[in-house]
């Protein structure tokens, strides 16, 4: 008998959809688990079956995160049968309850600001070395604004989702070309203000040589279910 994953919970009285890759919706009272069997040939030291592995898993919980409540497992959730799976959820299902309770009204979005262009430098003729060694410190002077006009964007990005997001989540450490990458929880009557701020700031980014890209909802893996009474009581949005 192959081996069960779950991918990820919803609330009982979902309905499974029509798209997406081949998965069950396993009935458990109050909460449906979404499930797919293991191939009893998967092979886990091969790095392509496991990327498609995490893309099946990926593409499953995207089928229901744009219209349901989705409470993402870990990719290693594995279970030898359905028993073994309905006493996992039995022995967490308050905890489950309250995570779909607030993912209810809950989606993710990813925000990135990346530097798209290298700041030009202009040849310049210089009749003297005194008017080369200057027009060398105006070109790093611009390049020091330029800089600092763009870290000032990057958190003034951050500042304003803190507003109306749940929840903020660093993706990766910043980077030179990659000033900011995060997951912001967002409630759904607070997403216009998300896609104002995308749209307000897209030219001012451009003009500083950034792209600022937001995408989703995706399925909510940046969630802390261990941060559920916190999030609760969460009123700025």
């Amino acid at each position: 008998m192959p081996l069960i994953q779950l991918h990820g919970l919803v609330p009982g009285t979902t309905r499974k959809v029509s798209h997406g890759p081949i998965h069950h919706l396993l009935d458990c009272g109050d909460i449906g688990a979404l499930t797919s069997p293991v191939a009893d040939d998967m092979d886990f030291e091969d790095p392509t079956a496991l990327a498609n592995w995490a893309s099946t898993h990926n593409r499953i919980l995207l089928a229901y995160c744009a219209t349901h409540p989705v409470l993402p497992m870990s990719i290693g959730a594995v279970f030898s049968n359905q028993r073994a799976l309905r006493t996992k959820i039995e022995d967490n299902i308050d905890e489950y309850r309250a995570a779909l309770d607030v993912l209810r009204d809950v989606q993710e979005f990813t925000i990135q600001l990346q530097v798209t262009d290298r700041i030009p430098t202009t040849p310049t003729i210089s009749a003297t070395g005194r008017d080369f060694l200057l027009a060398r410190r105006t070109q790093r002077d611009r390049r020091t604004d330029l800089k600092a006009d763009q870290v000032k964007m990057a958190r003034d990005i951050v500042a304003q989702l803190q507003q109306y997001s749940l929840q903020i989540t660093s993706n990766t450490p910043p980077k030179a070309d990659r000033l900011l990458a995060c997951s912001a929880l967002i409630q759904r009557t607070a997403q216009p203000k998300l896609r104002q701020l995308a749209q307000r700031l897209h030219q001012p980014a451009l003009d500083l040589g950034l792209d600022l890209v937001v995408t989703g909802p995706w399925p909510p893996y940046s969630f802390d279910v261990s941060n559920i009474s916190a999030l609760e009581g969460c009123d700025g949005c």
